[in-house]
C-alpha cells in the first residue's frame, strides 16, 4: 500500500484530513502530515511517499514552491492541490507542475476521496508497466549467471527440491542437467598470490579461470560453477549428449574430467601467472549426492593437500577412511540460530523433526553415541545462543528441570533429547510471545497517555511516533494489533467524546471546546463533530435531557 503526506499551516486542516477520510479503503496504508513545506521536504527525505496533498497558500514556501521542488527531487511522487481561491492562475500553475488534480477548499470527503482513489488507480497501473514481462525477462537474462551460481550453491549446502520444482529451476535458469544424471565435481583452490587477491581481483580471477575451464572442457562437458564458503571454485560437470560416441574406447569420463584438470592447472599458471590447487571428485548423481561429493572433495584438499600449493588430487588417491556419519541438517540452511534469530519456532520444531529423524537413520548402521552429543551440543548451544542475544539467562526462560538438563546432560536416548529439545523450544517461545505482549501493551498505554495529555496541542501520527521512539509505520501496525482501532481513529473517537464531554458538562461556547479538544478551525470542528454524532455541537447541546 501507498504513503501520503498532508500539508497545511492549519493544523485542524490537516488533522482533519487524517482522521476522516478512510484511508486504508483508498489504498493508502500511512498518513503524514506537515506543517510547512519545510517540514514536508524533511518527511520526504526520510520516507517513501507516494502523493503529497498540499495548500497553495502557506507562508514562507508555498504549495507551488512546494510541488516544484519534489518534481525536481522524486520526479515519482503524485501531488493534488488545495486552495480556498478559485482562481485560475493557480489552477494554471498547478498544471504546469504536472500535478494530478486541483481542489477548491473546503473540499468535501466524496470528491478528495475520488480523487486520490483516481491517482492511486493511476500508481498502480504505472508500476504494473514497469513490471511488465518483458522488463523481468531482460533484468533475469542480465543475472543469469550469478542465479545459476546461487542455486549450485544452495545445492552444496543443502539446499532440497521437490523433483518437479527442481525440473522446473533448471528449465528456467536453462541448466542442462536431469534427476539422476552422472555428475562430477572439480574444486580449485587459488594458490600464491591469486589467494591474497581484493574480493573484486578475486571475483575477476575467478571469472579468468572460468572461461579457461569452458574452453578446455566446452566440447565433451556441460560446465556449472560457484564459489563456495572457503572461497573454492566449485565445477560440477556432466557429460554431453553424443560426446560419449566420441571418446575412445580408452577413455572414460573420470580419465577424462582428471586429463582436462590437468591440463586446466597448467594453463592457468601459463595464462594468469599463478598456481591452483585441484580435487577432482569421484562420480555421483545428481542432485541425491552433490553434498557427499563436494565434502569428499573439500576433505580431500584438506587432508591431502594441507597447505601445500599447486597440488593435484583425484578421487583414485583418497584412500581415506570412511568418517562417521554427519548429521547434514543440522547443519544445513537455514541454520537453527537463523530460525531462531527470525522467531520461526514452528519452522525450528519442523527442523528438530528432521535433525532426530536422520539421527535415528544413522542409527541403523552405526553407533549413534558419538552423534547424538554433537546433536545435543547444536542445539543446547543455538538455545543458549538466542536467550543470551535477548539479554536473559537460561535459568531464567527455562523451567527447573529443563534447565537441570543444561548442567547435566543425560545422552540416554534419542528421544529424551528430542522431547527435552522441544520442550526447550516452548519454553523460549512462550517467553518471547509474553515480551511482545508486554512491550506492545506498554507501547498501547504510553501513547494513549500522550494523546490525552496533548490532544489540544500535536497528537499527529510523527508526534506520537516520535514520542516512543518508534517507525509511524510500525507504530500504526502494532496500535491496530493491539487494540483492533487504527490510531488516527482513536485519536478522533477520544477528540469527539470529550468535545461531548465539554458540551454537557460545561457552558463552554462552542470555538473554545474546538480550540480545548485540538482544533483551531470551528468550522472544521463542527464538521467532524456531526460526521461522528450526526448533530452539530449545538443541536447535541440542545437536545441533552434537561
Amino acid at each position: 500500500m501507498l504513503q501520503i503526506l498532508l500539508v497545511d499551516d492549519e493544523r485542524s486542516v490537516v488533522e482533519t484530513l487524517a482522521e476522516t477520510i478512510p484511508w486504508e479503503s483508498c489504498g493508502i496504508s500511512t498518513v503524514h502530515e506537515a506543517l510547512s513545506g519545510a517540514v514536508a521536504l524533511e518527511i520526504m527525505e526520510n520516507h517513501d511517499i507516494d502523493i503529497v496533498i498540499t495548500d497553495i497558500r502557506m507562508p514562507e514556501m508555498s504549495g507551488i514552491d512546494l510541488i516544484t521542488t519534489i518534481h525536481e527531487k522524486w520526479p515519482h511522487v503524485q501531488t493534488i492541490l488545495l486552495s480556498g481561491f478559485a482562481d485560475f492562475e493557480y489552477a494554471k500553475q498547478a498544471m504546469a507542475q504536472e500535478s494530478f488534480d486541483y481542489l477548491l477548499k473546503p473540499v468535501s470527503d466524496e470528491d478528495l476521496i475520488e480523487t486520490v482513489q483516481r491517482l492511486v488507480d493511476r500508481i498502480k497501473q504505472k508500476w504494473e508497466t514497469a513490471a511488465s514481462y518483458q522488463r523481468a525477462l531482460h533484468a533475469f537474462q542480465d543475472n543469469l549467471p550469478l542465479l545459476q551460481s546461487t542455486m549450485l550453491h544452495e545445492l552444496l549446502t543443502g539446499k532440497t527440491y521437490s523433483p518437479s520444482a527442481l525440473a522446473d529451476k533448471l528449465e528456467l535458469l536453462e541448466l542442462p542437467y536431469s534427476i539422476g544424471e552422472e555428475l562430477g565435481m572439480l574444486v580449485i583452490r587459488m594458490e600464491e598470490h591469486l589467494s591474497e587477491m581484493g574480493d573484486r581481483d578475486l571475483s575477476l580471477m575467478q571469472y579468468a579461470i572460468s572461461n579457461i575451464i569452458s574452453e578446455v572442457m566446452q566440447h565433451h562437458f556441460h560446465i556449472w560453477h560457484t564459489r563456495d564458503v572457503h572461497d573454492y571454485l566449485v565445477v560440477l560437470v556432466s557429460v554431453k549428449k553424443g560426446a560419449l560416441q566420441n571418446m575412445n574406447k580408452e577413455e572414460k569420463p573420470q580419465t577424462l574430467l582428471e586429463h582436462y584438470a590437468a591440463q586446466i592447472q597448467t594453463n592457468v599458471q601459463l595464462y594468469l601467472k599463478g598456481a591452483i590447487s585441484i580435487s577432482v571428485s569421484h562420480w555421483g548423481r545428481f542432485p541425491y549426492e552433490i553434498g557427499a561429493i563436494y565434502e569428499s572433495a573439500v576433505r580431500s584438499m584438506r587432508k591431502r593437500m594441507g597447505q601445500a600449493q599447486g597440488l593435484f588430487i583425484t578421487a583414485s588417491d583418497d584412500k581415506d577412511v570412511h568418517p562417521l556419519p554427519a548429521i547434514r541438517s543440522l547443519y544445513n540452511p537455514p541454520t537453527l540460530i537463523s530460525l531462531l534469530e527470525a522467531g520461526r519456532f514452528d519452522a525450528v520444531e519442523q527442523k528438530i523433526g528432521v535433525i532426530f529423524e536422520e539421527l535415528l537413520e544413522s542409527g541403523q548402521h552405526h553407533d549413534i553415541a558419538e552423534t547424538t552429543i554433537e546433536v545435543y551440543h547444536a542445539l543446547a548451544g543455538a538455545f543458549a545462543y538466542i536467550i543470551h542475544k535477548n539479554g536473559k539467562q537460561v535459568s531464567s526462560v527455562l523451567p527447573t528441570e529443563t534447565y537441570k538438563y543444561f548442567q547435566a546432560p543425560v545422552y540416554a536416548t534419542a528421544q529424551q533429547l528430542k522431547d527435552w529439545s522441544i520442550r526447550t523450544l516452548y519454553s523460549i517461545s512462550e517467553d518471547a510471545e509474553q515480551e511482545l505482549k508486554d512491550n506492545h501493551s506498554t507501547i498501547v498505554r504510553s501513547v494513549k497517555s500522550f494523546v490525552d495529555q496533548h490532544l489540544a496541542s500535536d497528537v499527529s501520527l510523527p508526534a506520537i511516533a516520535d514520542h516512543v521512539h518508534l517507525h509511524p509505520v510500525y507504530l500504526s501496525k502494532v496500535y491496530k494489533t493491539e487494540t483492533g482501532e487504527a490510531l488516527t481513529a482513536y485519536v478522533y473517537r477520544l477528540r469527539m467524546e470529550k468535545a461531548a464531554y465539554y458540551l454537557r458538562s460545561s457552558s463552554s461556547k462552542v470555538f473554545e471546546i474546538a480550540e480545548l479538544v485540538g482544533y483551531n478551525n470551528t468550522a472544521y470542528f463542527i464538521r467532524v463533530f456531526k460526521k461522528f454524532y450526526d448533530l452539530t455541537p449545538q443541536e447535541y447541546r440542545e437536545n441533552l435531557p434537561v
